[in-house]
Formats: C-alpha cells, structure tokens, sequence
C-alpha cells in the first residue's frame, strides 16, 4: 500500500528527474488527476511529470492532515516558472493500494 508521503516524494523526484518511470508504479489504470485549471488521464500526467510540470514544478512542506487505506487528505507548497509559489490542499483516493484520483486546488502566495 502506497502512503501519501511516498506518492508525494516519488512524484516530485519525478518533476526534478523529468522521470515519470517511478511514479507510473503508484497510479491506478484509470487515474485523474483533477487541478483547478485542468484534468489530467494517467498518462497525461505522467507525460507532465516527465516534463518537469509547470516550468520545473517543485513540491515542499508536505502536511498529511489525515490518511487510511482508501484516501489521503494533504497540504503542500509548490513552486513553478509558469506559475510561481503556491499553496497546494489535496485529495487522494486509493484503490488496490495504488492512487486513483486527485482533487486539487492551488492558491498562488
């Protein structure tokens, strides 16, 4: 079962390392990633995440405000060329140990 702390960790790698090699383990068949300008498949993401996100997206300061087998709720910092610093507060849901879906808003700092 993927945590939170893992999926966060191995997806801003993936922005740093424009790999999304590592993170493609941890996301279901039907993974979306729903943000609030746009919503991505898998593999849309995995392709943002393999170019470096929004202009070399990089994750901080991760917040597990709760988590069990079947969801995550988290706070975060994000920073980006495209889009500068921001506050991120997220949902993940969980299926079969893997993540299936994310809710998340972004507030610019």
């Amino acid at each position: 079962m993927a945590s939170a702390t893992e999926f966060f960790n191995t997806w801003n790698d993936g922005f740093a390392k424009k790999d999304s090699s590592r993170l493609a383990e941890l996301l279901t068949d039907d993974f979306q990633f729903v943000g609030s300008q746009s919503t991505r498949s898998r593999q849309e993401t995995l392709d943002w995440t393999a170019g470096g996100g929004n202009g070399g997206s990089k994750l901080d300061n991760l917040e597990v405000l709760y988590e069990n087998d079947e969801m995550a709720v988290v706070c975060h910092s994000v920073n980006s060329i495209d889009l500068g610093e921001g506050g991120v507060m997220a949902v993940y849901t969980k299926k079969d140990g893997k993540f299936s879906h994310i809710r998340m808003v972004r507030q610019a700092l």
